[in-house]
């Protein structure tokens, strides 16, 4: 809470509109970043955004993985899901099965228009789902940055284990 002056109120904003608007700053302002570290360092600024994702998909991994121990596509699909709500994502599962979960996003969250960058950034992703199964794999098949309509997130099983 702010001090004010006696006299100066700042009006009361409730909580979830706190959240949605600081949410959506918060992934905008990553996507300006990333543009910035991209226009700036060309390559090297994608390698840069790629290696941080890896680094944080990893440490997020070894939290999750104290919870879960060696999971399922289901599994790691909801764990995705509850990431995904945390940032207030608008979607659907499209499919919800032993072998695979398909995740459905109707706008990017961040919002990614270069799917350089976005395929930098969702590493993080990709590492998360690795580092909590290795049997697992993690593919956007359709993403907004690419021109999709949709930003379709699939964790599955690795091919070479079915």
């Amino acid at each position: 809470m702010l001090k004010t002056p006696k006299g100066l109120e700042l009006p009361e904003i409730p909580l979830d509109k706190k959240y949605r608007t600081s949410t959506k700053a918060l992934l905008s302002r990553i996507n300006t970043i990333y543009k910035g570290l991209y226009k700036k360092f060309g390559e090297a600024g994608l390698d840069l955004i790629q290696e941080v994702s890896h680094t944080y998909g990893k440490q997020v991994a070894e939290f999750a993985k104290k919870k879960m121990g060696n999971p399922t596509p289901q599994e790691v699909g909801l764990y995705l899901l509850r990431i995904f709500s945390m940032i207030d994502c608008e979607g659907e599962v499209s499919e919800f099965s032993d072998d695979k979960v398909v995740i459905k996003l109707y706008q990017c969250p961040y919002p990614f228009d270069d799917p350089k960058i976005c395929q930098a950034h969702t590493t993080m992703e990709r590492t998360l789902v690795e580092e909590l199964n290795k049997d697992l794999e993690y593919v956007i098949s359709e993403s907004i940055p690419s021109g999709g309509k949709y930003c379709v997130h699939v964790v599955k099983w690795k091919e070479k284990n079915r």
